[in-house]
């Protein structure tokens, strides 16, 4: 038995000089190709993540739009709207106050001899003092009775009405007319009797656009108040 292991391992000694250089060349083919399958597989994995990273989309760009593309088109916002105006009237006579815009208190009327409500304002003042229009506005009437006098109306924008009562009977406007804020329509007189116990003196009330009485005083300037 021992006789013959030595004898296969001489032979495999013999085989082994013998093609040694045959084994060398198989054993160097095999690294060699081991090597290049692994680099080849290592540039496929670079190659892949270079690829992902490149794909991958960058929220933080700016997006672009194209002009001609009708979906990106901005909606029309139409033309700007006027500013509006501020409504300031200017006095409409110099003289006392002698009596405020009031709609929750009563006050005694001496000349009627009743208690009621006043929705006006009214300025004293001697015979033939000026009577200006409070605001830009057109002449809606002028009319004549026993009790106010002559009274002229004059519409404003914002639907305003201004009505000046207890006027002479030489007023400088007619219907129609335009007239500017300062603009003269008429004089103080000893006119109308409703409130004859002030004297003479411009009864002044102001309407809104509903038709309701308000106080005129809040268009005033800060200063006239």
């Amino acid at each position: 038995m021992e006789k013959s292991k030595r004898v296969k391992n001489a032979k495999f000694s013999a085989f082994i000089k013998k093609n040694l250089y045959l084994i060398l060349m198989i054993v160097c083919v095999i690294a060699i190709a081991t090597m290049v399958a692994v680099t080849y597989a290592t540039r496929g994995r670079s190659t892949d993540s270079a690829v992902d990273a490149n794909t991958t989309p960058n929220t933080d760009a700016t997006t672009t739009t194209d002009p001609n593309d009708p979906t990106e088109q901005s909606e029309p916002t139409g033309p700007a709207e006027p500013a509006v105006e501020e409504i300031v009237f200017c006095l409409p006579a110099e003289g006392e106050v002698v009596g405020v815009f009031s709609n929750d208190t009563l006050v005694y009327n001496a000349t009627l001899n009743q208690w009621s409500t006043h929705e006006a304002y009214d300025v004293a003042a001697e015979v033939g003092t000026p009577v200006k229009c409070v605001y830009d506005g057109t002449v809606k009437s002028v009319t004549a009775s026993v009790l106010r006098g002559t009274e002229v109306v004059v519409t404003h924008t914002d639907g305003l009405t201004s009505v000046y009562s207890l006027l002479g009977s030489d007023v400088s406007v007619a219907v129609g007319d335009s007239v500017k804020k300062g603009d003269t329509i008429g004089k103080i007189a000893e006119s109308g009797t409703f409130e004859k116990h002030k004297g003479p003196h411009l009864h002044f009330e102001l309407y809104n656009s509903a038709g309701e009485k308000i106080d005129p005083v809040q268009y005033f300037e800060s200063t006239d108040k």
